[in-house]
């Protein structure tokens, strides 16, 4: 597989970079169709590049923000990501974005993920711009090897925009977007730290299999525009 790599010595110069990527691909796409759409991922890795995009001056009353994956809990959860991003990327001059959380009161995981399905229309069949993290076991938003639903969000067996999937504790059950709809962008940012991550990343990009559902995502024709951002 291919892709460009941007490696920086500290995190600041990373997400600094980052946002700069970013907002410049949301400009293009703001120039050229005057919308623009944005998937990102929680976690701690992405809050200083949240911080920094916040402030970016743009037309943020016309760009849709989502997450690419969510735990199965409400916003006051210490473990939601919606929170993360609420409270990091959609405030300042990000603060009037059209934010669509991945979570919804239901009386389960997939009455959840099929109400969400219904609000992810809004988004283009191509994504302007994906930025995900991975896990130290090569996983990508919530698409887990060792998880039942591991085929089905890689395959997309639901034809829905997203699903729920057993995932890791603290919060096991999960919402993910699945792999193809992630893999349709334009671009597509995997944002990483750490030396233990490093390692993961020569394994992923050295394996054409479904062994790593990250690998998995990148192994695409249909994204040319593919980047993975790193610091120790």
């Amino acid at each position: 597989m291919e892709f460009s790599l941007h490696c920086f010595r500290e995190s600041n110069a990373s997400d600094e970079a980052l946002a700069a990527f970013v907002s410049d691909r949301l400009r293009g796409a703001l120039a050229a169709r005057g919308c623009a759409s944005l998937v990102v991922s929680g976690g701690r890795t992405p809050q200083g590049f949240f911080r920094l995009l916040s402030k970016e001056r743009l037309d943020w009353t016309r760009v849709i923000v989502t997450l690419a994956d969510e735990r199965w809990v409400d916003e006051s959860s210490p473990h939601s990501n919606t929170r993360t991003v609420r409270q990091g990327l959609i405030a300042n001059e990000a603060a009037s974005a059209r934010f669509i959380p991945l979570y919804r009161p239901a009386s389960s995981p997939a009455d959840t993920a099929a109400l969400v399905s219904q609000d992810l229309r809004i988004l283009p069949p191509t994504i302007d711009v994906v930025v995900l993290g991975m896990g130290d076991d090569g996983h990508t938003a919530s698409i887990f090897q060792e998880s039942p639903h591991y085929q089905a969000a890689l395959r997309n067996a639901t034809q829905q925009p997203c699903l729920a999937v057993s995932g890791k504790s603290p919060v096991s059950a999960r919402i993910t977007l699945s792999a193809p709809r992630l893999r349709n962008c334009d671009s597509l940012v995997v944002h990483i730290t750490g030396q233990a991550k490093w390692r993961i990343l020569g394994q992923v990009a050295s394996t054409e299999s479904d062994e790593f559902p990250l690998g998995f995502v990148l192994n695409t024709s249909t994204c040319t525009s593919k980047h993975v951002f790193w610091n120790p």
